[in-house]
């Protein structure tokens, strides 16, 4: 059944209520006309259940999903009400639920097909629901003197129980008699424990959320562990909107906004918050910033890390190092010779789809700062930027490729920047 036809249907129910006074108390507005199919007085319809290992290192989060969490309103009748206070096992809860339906998830811009085999299957169904497990090792854990890992139980209890009061939408449903009524979908549903494990279900509507990518960013699984405070954990979420390597400007007041804090200056801001924060990202994230103040304002710079340095005990898959070296190479580069982004996403496409023309590029460079340092040069690595480093590279590059065995065959065949 298509959208528009389902959409018909529901709404051509009778209409026996308005919607309440409750909804000015709401975290978060649904769509605007959603009407969802939900009948409290019935069973839930668990359609598909997530409870396999996580093999991902990462993560793609959707931005409207972070602006829900730092109470960014979301329709006319929504109220700011800030999650940022939220223990970190309740962080580590919402990274995994992700991390678990990951392999579902879809862009409905680039594949509306999806979409609506996503709601031919989900939101034509009453009740209709998912159900989850996580090991709760992953969500807080204690390490005894002989080295065994267990987890904290207690933790955990307090992170659902946080989860459940504190992160809810109103919506709008209709049950199979027809009514109208106002419903309140928290994010956890029936949790429970055993053998390790804690199980609980989301409604539709919060799997939605987490389902369609419209704008979204990669993150590490493990990044609320590496940062251990949930405020810095959204702080660094949030970084990932703004391109690296670029400035751009914020007022401090609306950084006290988003993240609730209560900062009386720019630069009391600055010494208070962003330093801690900066100095905990250098040593234990992928991405970091720089920042100065002007005034009222400050301005802040994204840039990619190397790797992880303050953290031996995060272990991460040889194929996510290789992705994440690859990213800082080609934004070391834009950074350090001041290329576009549409450059440095050029040279993100070469390295990316060959490993032979990859070695050739990080070789090539390399041959670049030698020259740079002989002697009869003497000349910083620096001065080339833009056009004038990507020319002289290119040189280094087509040397390099004269040393493989493709030369002999395709002589012109060299990765052009």
């Amino acid at each position: 059944m298509s959208k528009k036809n389902w959409t018909d249907k529901i709404k051509s129910l009778p209409d026996n209520n308005e919607l309440g006074s409750e909804n000015e108390n709401m975290i978060a507005a649904a769509a605007e006309g959603e009407i969802f199919l939900i009948d409290e007085n019935k069973p839930s319809n668990i359609i598909k259940r997530f409870d396999k290992e996580i093999k991902s290192d990462e993560i793609n989060i959707p931005n409207e999903f972070v602006d829900l969490l730092i109470g960014k309103k979301s329709g006319k009748n929504s109220s700011k009400v800030s999650l940022l206070d939220m223990p970190i096992a309740a962080t580590n809860i919402l990274f995994r639920s992700i991390a678990l339906v990951k392999s579902s998830q879809f862009n409905a811009k680039s594949r509306p097909l999806q979409l609506q085999f996503f709601e031919e299957e989900f939101k034509t169904k009453e009740n209709a629901k998912v159900s989850l497990a996580i090991n709760i090792k992953d969500v807080s854990s204690n390490v005894r003197p002989d080295g065994t890992v267990t987890g904290r139980r207690e933790k955990v209890r307090e992170a659902i129980d946080f989860l459940q009061n504190n992160l809810f939408v109103w919506v709008v449903g209709k049950n199979s008699s027809g009514e109208t009524v106002d419903t309140k979908l928290s994010y956890i549903e029936s949790p429970s424990f055993t053998k390790g494990k804690v199980y609980f279900d989301m409604n539709i509507y919060w799997f939605e959320q987490l389902m369609n990518l419209k704008v979204y960013n990669t993150y590490l699984l493990q990044l609320p562990r590496l940062l251990g405070n949930t405020r810095h954990v959204v702080f660094s979420i949030y970084l990932e909107r703004f391109d690296s390597n670029k400035w751009f400007q914020w007022n401090y007041k609306k950084i006290n906004e988003l993240f609730g804090l209560n900062y009386s200056d720019a630069n009391s801001l600055g010494k208070g918050f962003l330093r801690d924060i900066r100095h905990k990202l250098d040593k234990n994230s992928l991405k970091s910033f720089q920042y100065r103040v002007e005034g009222e304002n400050i301005w802040i710079m994204p840039y990619e890390m190397k790797n992880i340095v303050g953290n031996s005990n995060i272990k991460l898959q040889s194929s996510t190092l290789e992705k994440l070296d690859d990213n800082y190479f080609a934004n070391y580069l834009a950074r350090r010779h001041e290329l576009s982004k549409k450059k440095k996403e050029s040279i993100l496409d070469i390295i990316k789809t060959s490993n032979s023309d990859k070695i050739i590029l990080k070789s090539a460079y390399e041959e670049f700062k030698k020259y740079c340092r002989r002697k009869e040069v003497k000349v910083s690595v620096l001065k080339f930027t833009g056009d004038d480093f990507l020319n002289k590279w290119n040189t280094f590059i087509f040397e390099e490729y004269k040393k493989t065995e493709r030369f002999k065959t395709y002589p012109n065949g060299y990765p052009r920047v």
